[in-house]
C-alpha cells in the first residue's frame, strides 16, 4: 500500500476540484446515496401518481440518466455513470452478504445484456411506441430490472450482473474507450507492491495495476474503490480514444454492441422518424412490408416501426459484415481478425450523433422538463422557458457532431488498419470496403435529407421541419421585413413567436397609429375578435416574392398540404393569381379572397368559445378548452406550462368556461369579478390573462391546502357565481390535514356560497371515487341556507336535484356512469361533475356552480394490483425453483465409503 505519491500534471486526482469530485470517499458516498434516493423516489412516484401530471419519473430516467448524462459522459470521462449507478452502488453491499457463487458459464455471456437492450428496450419501443415513456411504464421497467439486479448480486460474486446481464454494461464498457480519461497506476510504486490492496478493494475482482500493460480497463466502472485503498492509483487525462490506436485484448461483444446500437438508434430513427415522416414514406420498403402484415394480422402494433427497426438491423449488419468480408479477402487475413479488429472504428458513429441530439434536445425542451419535473416531485410548481427555440440558428452547431463522428471513425479505421499485417497497397484497396458501414451511415443521413428536401414532411410530421430545422414558412432573419417597432419587434404581437420563423404567413395592421405584426392570420383574427382591437391597413406577405402586399388584394390558397401557422387550415397569400394557382396545383387547397380567409380563421374561435348570457351556468376547468378542441394539447410557444411564474412560488391556472362538461367552451365576454382565498384564509391576487381567446386565471399556491376561486357576475335580478376549489399538495411539506385546514372559508362579497364538506379521516391525497357520497353546504351571507335547489350533473349527462336541509347540506352519491369496454377501461379516467345551487328571494335569484372530478371506483381496478402481486410472487417462486433445481443438478457427487 502506498500512502503518498507525487502525481503527474495530467492526473485528475492532482486537481483540487476534480480530485475532490472523483476521489473524495465521503462526497462520492453522499452523492451515490442522493442518486439512489432520486432513483427509488421516481419509481415510487411512477406507481403512486402514474398520470401525466407526474413529469418527474420520466424526466429523471429519460431526460437526465438517458440520454443526457450517459451520452455526455461516455465519450468524455468514461463510465462514471456506472460509478454512481444505484444498482452497482447497492449491489456491492448485497454481494458482500450474498451467496458468492460463481456465475454459470452459460450466463457469463455479454450478449445477454446487449440483447436485453436491443430487443427488450428498442425492439419494444418501435413496436409499442411510448410504452416505457409513461410514469407507470418507466416504474415497472426499472422495478423489474432492479429486482433482477439485486437477485443476481445476491447469488453471484464479483458483480457479475454488471459484467454480463446489465443491458448497458457492455455498451458503456465499449463506448468508454472513446473517452479522454484513463484509470491506471504509477508503475514505480507498484513494482515493489506485495499487498495488492487495489485489487482486494475492487468489487469487480479486477487488477488496476495491469490496466496500463494490457491497454484495457476491462470492466472497470470507475467506482474509485481502488483509489481509496492505495495512493498509487492514477486517473489521468489522455488523448481521446487513445487506447484504440494500439493493440489490446479484443472483446467481440463490444464490436457487436457498436453495430447493433447503431442500427437500433440512429439508423432505425432515420428510417422511422426521419424518412418515415416525409411525403415519400409510403414508398419505402419498410412501409410496404408493414402494409402487407397489417392487412394480414390487423393494426394491433406499430408495423411500420417494427419493420423500420428490422430493416435497419438487416442493412446495418450487411453493410458491416459484407464490407469487412471483402476487406479481409483483399488483405488476405481471416475475416474474424479483420472484422473484430477494425470494427472498433464504428465506436464514434452512434455516440457522437446521439451527443448532438441530446444537447440540442436539452436546450429546446429537456431543461424545461427536468426543472419542472423536479419541482413537481418536491411540491413546487414552476414555469421555465426552454433555453432555445427549435429554429434558433446557433443550435446548428450540434448537427455537426455526427459529421465529427464520421471523421473520427475514419481516423480510427486508418489507425487500426495499421495494426493489420498486410502490404500497404492491399490496405489502401481494402480501406473503402472496411469503411462500408461508415459510408452507409453517411449515405443514410444524406438520403434522409434528400427525401425531406425533395418531398417535404407529411402533414402532422415531427415538427414539419426540413433539414437544418427550417419550416416552409421560415426565412433567414435578414430576408424578413419587420414593420413594427419596439423591444419585441421581431415577435408576433399576440403569441410572441418569432416572425422570421413563420414569415410566409405574416400579416400586419395599424392600430392606434402603430403597426402590429402577426405570425399568422389566426393571430390577427384573435387580436380582432378576442381583444376587440380596431385594425386597419391590413397587409400580408406574398409567399412568392416575400414582400408585403395589401391583404384585400391578395389571393389566398386555403387548405393546402403545406403546414399552416397556429391553425390546422393553412392559409398562404399571393399577389398574383397565377402564382396562387401554381401553388394550388402542387399542394392542393382552394383560392379565396381575404374576407373569406378571415372568416375561416375566425372559425377557430367560434368553435371553442361563446358569448355567455347572464343566466348561463359557468364553471372553471383545469385545461384550456381551446387547446382541447385542437386535439388535446395546447399550442405553446416556449414550453409547456402548468401555472404562472411568480418568483418561483408554485402557481396554478384555471380557465373560465361554459356550455357542457363534456365539451366546454371558453367565455368570450368576461364581465364579472374574480376573488381568491388562500389556504390560510387571506385574500389572494389572481392574475387574469387571455390565451387562444380564453380567459386564464393564474394564482400563487405557496403551501398545501385549499384555494377557493370565485367568478361573480351580477346583473339585474341575478347574481351568477362560478367556483372552483383548487387543492395544492406539497409532497415535501409539513402541513397536516387538520380541521382548521379543511374548514370551509368564504368571503363577504360572495352572497351565496357552495362548499364541499371533507371528512376528517381524509388527507390531502384523498380523491373522490364513484360510489362514494359527497356533501355540499349552501350558505347565504355566511349562514346555512335551507331549501335551496341543488343539482349535481356528471360529464355523461346524469343529474339529480335535491333540497338542502336545515343545516344547508345537500348529499349525493357519485354514480358510476363511466362504463367502457374492459379493454378500454382507464382506472385514472377523470369524470367531471358540476353542482349548481339556486335560491330565489323575491325577484332576486342567486346561482352558484361548483366544479370538480372523481375517479372510477377502486373496486373496479383492484384486480390490477392483485394481478401484479400474483405475477411478482410467481416470478419469485419460479426463480427460486429454477435456482434450486440447477443447484441440485450441478451439485457434485460425493465419494462415500462403506465399512463392511
Amino acid at each position: 500500500m502506498v500512502d503518498f505519491i507525487r502525481r503527474d500534471k495530467n492526473d485528475i486526482y492532482s486537481k483540487k476540484i476534480l480530485g475532490f469530485l472523483f476521489k473524495n470517499q465521503k462526497f462520492l458516498f453522499i452523492f451515490r446515496v442522493i442518486v439512489a434516493g432520486l432513483f427509488f423516489y421516481a419509481i415510487f412516484l411512477g406507481f403512486y401518481e402514474p398520470s401525466k401530471e407526474n413529469t418527474f419519473t420520466t424526466a429523471l430516467f429519460w431526460s437526465i440518466f438517458w440520454p443526457l448524462f450517459m451520452v455526455v459522459t461516455l465519450p468524455t470521462f468514461g463510465r462514471i455513470f456506472c460509478g454512481i449507478c444505484p444498482h452497482g452502488f447497492l449491489g456491492k453491499y448485497i454481494t458482500r452478504i450474498g451467496l458468492k457463487k460463481k456465475m454459470p458459464k452459460w450466463m457469463q455471456n455479454r450478449y445477454i445484456g446487449i440483447l436485453l437492450l436491443v430487443i427488450g428496450w428498442w425492439g419494444v419501443y418501435y413496436v409499442f411506441p411510448g410504452i416505457y415513456r409513461t410514469p407507470l411504464g418507466t416504474a415497472l421497467l426499472f422495478t423489474v430490472m432492479t429486482l433482477l439486479a439485486f437477485g443476481l448480486y445476491f447469488l453471484y460474486r464479483d458483480m457479475s450482473y454488471c459484467k454480463y446481464i446489465c443491458p448497458i454494461g457492455t455498451l458503456t464498457r465499449a463506448y468508454a474507450k472513446l473517452s479522454f480519461t484513463w484509470l491506471g497506476t504509477y508503475q514505480s510504486a507498484c513494482s515493489e507492491c506485495r499487498s495488492f490492496e487495489c485489487a482486494a478493494a475492487c468489487p469487480y475482482n479486477l487488477k488496476p495495476f495491469t490496466f496500463d500493460k494490457r491497454n484495457s480497463m476491462t470492466d472497470c466502472t470507475l467506482c474509485m474503490e481502488c483509489s481509496h485503498a492505495c495512493e498509487a492509483i492514477s486517473f489521468k487525462f489522455k488523448k481521446p480514444s487513445f487506447s484504440l490506436f494500439s493493440r489490446f485484448q479484443i472483446e467481440k461483444a463490444e464490436v457487436w454492441a457498436y453495430l447493433l446500437i447503431l442500427a437500433s438508434i440512429p439508423i432505425a430513427m432515420a428510417f422511422h422518424h426521419g424518412i418515415g415522416r416525409s411525403n415519400a414514406a409510403g414508398e419505402m420498403i419498410w412501409s410496404k412490408t408493414a402494409g402487407i402484415f397489417q392487412s394480414l394480422f390487423g393494426p394491433g402494433i406499430d408495423w411500420v416501426g417494427l419493420f423500420a427497426f428490422l430493416y435497419a438491423m438487416l442493412f446495418t449488419i450487411l453493410a458491416g459484415t459484407i464490407g469487412m468480408y471483402l476487406a479481409s479477402k483483399i488483405l488476405k487475413r481471416p475475416f474474424k481478425e479483420v472484422f473484430y479488429s477494425l470494427g472498433y472504428s464504428y465506436a464514434p458513429l452512434f455516440i457522437l450523433s446521439s451527443l448532438g441530439h441530446a444537447l440540442s434536445s436539452f436546450f429546446t425542451g429537456g431543461y424545461e422538463r427536468i426543472v419542472e419535473g423536479f419541482a413537481w416531485a418536491f411540491g413546487f410548481s414552476v414555469n421555465v422557458e426552454p433555453l432555445a427555440g427549435r429554429g434558433d440558428d446557433w443550435l446548428m452547431i450540434f448537427s455537426a457532431f455526427k459529421w465529427i463522428g464520421i471523421a473520427w471513425a475514419l481516423l480510427l479505421l486508418y489507425k487500426r488498419m495499421k495494426l493489420i499485417k498486410a502490404e500497404k497497397l492491399r490496405k489502401i484497396l481494402a480501406f473503402p470496403f472496411a469503411a462500408s458501414l461508415i459510408i452507409f451511415f453517411l449515405g443514410v443521413n444524406m438520403y434522409r435529407n434528400h427525401i425531406i428536401d425533395t418531398y417535404g414532411r407529411a402533414s402532422g410530421g415531427h415538427g414539419h421541419m426540413h433539414r437544418s430545422g427550417k419550416m416552409f414558412q421560415t426565412v433567414p432573419p435578414e430576408k424578413a421585413t419587420i414593420l413594427q417597432t419596439g423591444p419585441r419587434r421581431e415577435s408576433c404581437a399576440v403569441c410572441g413567436m418569432k416572425l422570421a420563423m413563420f414569415y410566409k404567413t405574416n400579416h400586419a395592421a395599424e392600430s392606434d397609429d402603430k403597426i402590429r405584426q402577426y405570425c399568422s392570420l389566426h393571430c390577427l383574427a384573435a387580436d380582432k375578435a378576442n381583444n376587440k382591437r380596431s385594425l386597419s391597413e391590413l397587409k400580408v406577405v406574398d409567399t412568392a416574392s416575400l414582400k408585403f402586399i395589401n391583404a384585400d388584394q391578395a389571393f389566398y390558397v386555403v387548405g393546402s398540404r403545406k403546414k399552416g401557422t397556429m391553425s390546422r387550415v393553412s392559409k398562404y397569400a399571393f399577389a398574383k393569381r397565377e402564382d396562387a394557382e401554381r401553388f394550388r396545383r402542387q399542394f392542393g387547397g382552394k383560392i379565396v379572397d381575404f374576407d373569406t380567409a378571415l372568416k375561416i380563421a375566425e372559425r377557430d374561435f367560434e368553435k371553442n368559445s361563446f358569448v355567455a348570457k347572464p343566466e348561463d351556468t359557468l364553471f372553471f376547468t383545469t385545461r384550456n378548452p381551446a387547446a382541447k378542441a385542437r386535439g388535446g394539447m395546447e399550442m405553446r410557444h416556449g414550453g409547456m406550462h402548468r401555472g404562472g411564474l411568480q418568483n418561483a412560488v408554485p402557481a396554478a391556472s384555471l380557465w373560465l368556461a361554459g356550455k357542457s362538461l363534456a365539451r366546454p367552451q371558453c367565455v368570450r365576454n368576461v364581465e364579472g369579478v374574480f376573488y381568491l382565498l388562500n389556504a390560510d384564509g387571506r385574500r389572494g391576487k389572481p392574475r387574469i390573462s387571455k390565451k387562444n381567446g380564453c380567459t386564464k386565471v393564474s394564482f400563487a399556491v405557496p403551501k398545501s391546502g385549499y384555494y377557493p376561486l370565485y367568478y361573480v357576475r351580477s346583473s339585474r335580478g341575478l347574481v351568477n357565481i362560478a367556483k372552483y376549489e383548487y387543492k395544492r399538495i406539497d409532497h415535501g411539506g409539513e402541513e397536516v390535514f387538520t380541521k382548521a385546514v379543511v374548514a370551509p372559508k368564504t368571503l363577504k362579497e360572495i352572497p351565496i356560497d357552495l362548499q364541499r364538506l371533507k371528512d376528517h379521516e381524509d388527507s390531502f391525497y384523498s380523491r373522490l371515487h364513484s360510489g362514494e357520497k359527497v356533501r355540499f353546504r349552501v350558505l347565504k351571507d355566511g349562514i346555512p341556507l335551507e331549501k335551496a335547489s341543488v343539482t349535481l350533473q356528471t360529464q355523461f349527462g346524469w343529474q339529480k336535484t335535491v333540497r338542502s336541509d336545515k343545516n344547508g347540506i345537500a348529499e349525493f352519491q357519485l354514480i358510476n356512469d363511466y362504463d367502457p369496454e374492459w379493454k378500454k377501461f382507464n382506472k385514472r379516467f377523470r369524470e367531471n361533475y358540476l353542482v349548481v345551487a339556486t335560491y330565489d328571494k323575491g325577484t332576486q335569484r342567486y346561482k352558484i356552480s361548483y366544479s370538480g372530478f372523481y375517479l372510477p371506483s377502486r373496486e373496479r381496478y383492484q384486480s390490477y394490483a392483485y394481478a401484479l402481486l400474483i405475477f411478482l410472487g410467481l416470478l419469485v417462486v419460479i426463480g427460486v425453483g429454477v435456482f434450486a433445481y440447477r443447484y441440485r443438478v450441478q451439485k457434485p457427487f460425493r465419494e462415500v465409503s462403506f465399512d463392511e
